[in-house]
């Protein structure tokens, strides 16, 4: 890989002359990617029988991280925010249609630590979007090789103290990054890649932590409960994360709710400290 130290991407109104950037800065092994169809390795084959025997112990709690690190394929390049998504005081969710909106992903093939890491990670990615994707929410996941057609990529991040992983909320950004690390390939955790991402594609598609109410709302930016509260859901810190009943009606409600802003507790807050937030339907780049 080239040295990228030093080198400045800044935010560009054409997808493609972003990755042109990035791939100047990294060079193509740096964003070479796996193909949905690609043949299992011998490496992951063996991953595979290790894991099927595997009696190690899976984790307490999951475990999330607010402060994003540079994949390991393209660190070393300023301006990280331009890898960023946040609220910004709307409540983003993909635009639902018929057919179902396309949101594209594509999956790093270097940067992991082991051989057939990248790929086990991307199989397991595809299975629980084929999970989300049955909920038939007007829009879909989606596996493809070419970066440019992506609308995030899967990428390994190292070690982050403990996080098995990081996504990003709905976005029109050109390029967004589903961060996995080093944690989520540990023994007894391993096994739970598909849950990981199950947790992970709730927040692509925009939804928040099940505490987030109790734990991360701040005065100017704060969560709206759409559907009852559920402890064990998908998107609380129960492991291993597991779709429940009402995630998926409360998934459902959310994307065919036909209006144009969203709030429960302010409901109950008298005028004028009423607020409620506006939906920001995003289109996939």
């Amino acid at each position: 890989m080239p040295d990228i130290r030093g080198t400045t991407l800044t935010p560009s109104t054409s997808k493609i002359d972003y990755l042109e950037a990035l791939q100047e800065a990294v060079g193509s092994r740096g964003l070479k990617t796996l193909a949905p169809d690609s043949v299992e390795s011998p490496e992951l084959q063996n991953l595979r029988r290790s894991l099927a025997s595997s009696t190690a112990t899976a984790p307490g709690r999951y475990t999330c991280s607010s402060e994003k690190p540079l994949p390991v394929t393209i660190r070393g390049i300023n301006n990280r925010a331009t890898l960023q998504g946040g609220f910004k005081g709307v409540i983003p969710r993909w635009k639902p249609d018929n057919p179902p909106q396309p949101i594209n992903f594509a999956a790093f093939a270097n940067g992991y630590p082991r051989p057939g890491l990248a790929l086990l990670a991307a199989n397991a990615l595809r299975d629980a979007a084929n999970d989300w994707n049955k909920l038939d929410l007007g829009v879909k996941f989606e596996w493809v090789e070419d970066i440019s057609k992506a609308s995030f990529v899967l990428s390994y991040a190292g070690n982050q103290e403990g996080v098995l992983a990081e996504a990003f909320f709905p976005n029109e950004d050109d390029l967004s990054y589903l961060n996995v690390y080093s944690a989520a390939f540990k023994p007894g955790t391993i096994q739970y890649l598909k849950n990981i991402f199950l947790h992970e594609l709730g927040h692509v598609l925009g939804l928040r932590h099940e505490f987030a109410p109790e734990l991360e709302d701040t005065k100017d930016d704060y969560s709206v409960q759409f559907g009852p509260r559920n402890p064990l859901s998908v998107m609380g810190y129960e492991f291993p994360p597991q779709l429940q009943t009402t995630d998926r009606d409360s998934a459902q409600a959310f994307y065919r709710f036909p209006g144009s802003e969203l709030g429960w507790k302010e409901a109950h807050v008298p005028r004028p400290k009423r607020k409620m937030l506006p939906i920001k339907d995003c289109t996939a780049r």
